[in-house]
């Protein structure tokens, strides 16, 4: 019971839905049966996928209908062969969802600090504001104090005039050889991003693939939900035997060939 339940979580923590799982199922698989109606493809897609057959049938099924219905996926016949594949809509939100590893991470050698004072009545804004700064790998400190390693003014500025709340978010920042009191700026990113412990799990999905014992899809996102959790500092931040990119090459080495997303 336990590992169905971590599968499940797992899947939810990467795509965040029943339906972007599905879609990353058959980009990375496909489905393709000599089945006479779209009702056996589906039957038979859920039955071969060892991850889906966790998943309550009618959630699944009504989510299957409703991703045909939006238009994400569509129905292929040639002759008596039936197969599934993604439209250029389900394509185009596929890849908004994946995260992805980046190779280059430009950087202008500064950290930085946002600091905001929104009123209450204002709270929907400063609900935003937190997503935002979320997606922008930024951490916070404290409740209104954030650090980032990649400069935010242009973003923060197009949110500040789009929302008209001048002067309530400051920006400044540190050289990479500061810190804040007595803590070494190195050490307190280490602290507030997790990082070893994101390390740890890096190592253990190495030790899961190498093994060659555990499910391909389990592994796959098992990697997809550490890359999520992982802010992606420049490399001239990250700690001494960080494995972020072993882990990327290893996940590259056991993802289908076909899968280019």
């Amino acid at each position: 019971m336990k590992k169905k339940l971590s599968v499940k979580k797992i899947s939810f923590e990467v795509f965040g839905s029943l339906a972007d799982l599905l879609i990353w199922q058959i980009a990375l698989v496909g489905a393709s049966f000599g089945q006479s109606g779209s009702r056996g493809v589906y039957q038979a897609f859920r039955e071969a996928d060892e991850v889906l057959s966790e998943i309550n049938h009618h959630t699944l099924a009504a989510t299957w209908h409703q991703l045909f219905k939006k238009r994400l996926l569509t129905y292929k016949k040639r002759e008596n062969l039936y197969s599934v594949e993604i439209t250029k809509f389900g394509l185009g939100r596929l890849k908004s969802q994946i995260p992805i590893y980046h190779k280059k991470r430009p950087w202008d050698g500064k950290v930085y600090l946002i600091t905001y004072d929104i009123p209450e009545q204002k709270s929907n804004k400063r609900y935003l504001l937190r997503s935002i700064l979320k997606r922008l790998k930024a951490t916070p400190l404290q409740e209104s104090v954030w650090l980032i390693p990649y400069n935010p003014r242009e973003i923060l500025n197009d949110f500040v005039n789009k929302n008209n709340i001048k002067a309530s978010i400051i920006v400044s920042d540190i050289g990479k050889d500061g810190g804040i009191g007595e803590t070494d700026i190195h050490d307190l990113l280490i602290k507030v991003y997790k990082l070893e412990s994101l390390n740890e799990k890096y190592e253990k999905f190495m030790k899961k693939a190498r093994s060659g014992k555990i499910n391909l899809k389990y592994l796959l996102l098992e990697y997809l939900s550490i890359l999520k959790d992982d802010p992606q500092l420049p490399f001239g931040l990250l700690p001494r035997g960080w494995l972020g990119y072993k882990a990327y090459e290893l996940y590259m080495r056991i993802l289908p060939k076909k899968f280019s997303i």
